[in-house]
């Protein structure tokens, strides 16, 4: 929602929020169930009222905004829980897309592993390499629990690791299982302490345990990502 300058301790400026800068536009929530409870009447007032208040500001702002939410659990069964409002369950429940899990969508493997391999490979100015068939076989063949991102993440660890022009996955199940502790299927919901140290295991198993090469791609420094890599969020 924002906030007005002078809201907070460091508020030195006013600063719109997500649903001001999407205005006109769509905003994209992703992983809605992991919203607090004690936070989700906030959004029900937002998307019923079409308007938002920022922190330390007195005047409502109307927003135009399409909003889509995606979730990886049942939110219906959320709500049986507690864990979810039920209001707020039906005013998002407008139109339903169920997306399969990435292993009831072959084709999808290879067309989205193609793309994958083009966009890290230039991101890293290295050449992209061919998809071969052995890997596109091994990819098909790959149960992906962790769906997308779990699929993004070998790509890019393959990338990297191989010799430039090349692709070596490697053993899938291996990945598979780092997946909790190492890779890019971060665990959630959990503290948020828990994420970070995640995400940072996770860029130096990328980096084959070369930690300053990681901080580099974390935009950190090396002793900033030794302190996550020990769970400590303090600067």
């Amino acid at each position: 929602f924002g906030h007005e300058k002078g809201a907070f301790t460091g508020a030195v400026a006013a600063k719109p929020g997500l649903f001001e800068i999407a205005h006109g536009g769509t905003l994209f929530l992703d992983e809605i169930a992991t919203l607090p409870l004690e936070l989700q009447p906030k959004l029900l007032r937002a998307l019923e009222t079409r308007s938002i208040r920022r922190v330390g500001g007195q005047q409502p702002r109307q927003v135009d905004v399409r909003v889509i939410a995606a979730s990886h659990v049942d939110l219906g069964q959320a709500v049986r829980r507690g864990e979810f409002r039920e209001d707020l369950y039906y005013r998002l429940n407008v139109v339903t897309l169920v997306l399969p899990p990435l292993r009831e969508r072959e084709d999808d493997v290879e067309l989205l592993a193609r793309t994958f391999v083009d966009r890290i490979a230039k991101s890293y100015g290295m050449p992209v390499p061919e998809l071969s068939q052995e890997a596109r076989t091994a990819l098909r063949a790959h149960r992906w629990p962790g769906n997308v991102r779990e699929l993004r993440n070998v790509l890019e660890r393959a990338v990297v690791l191989s010799p430039p022009g090349t692709l070596r996955l490697g053993p899938l199940d291996e990945a598979k299982g780092r997946a909790d502790t190492t890779s890019g299927v971060l665990p959630f919901p959990a503290p948020l302490a828990e994420v970070v140290r995640t995400a940072a295991h996770a860029m130096l198993d990328l980096t084959g345990g070369n930690k300053s090469e990681a901080a580099r791609r974390l935009g950190i420094s090396r002793p900033r990502l030794q302190r996550l890599l020990d769970g400590n969020l303090e600067e």
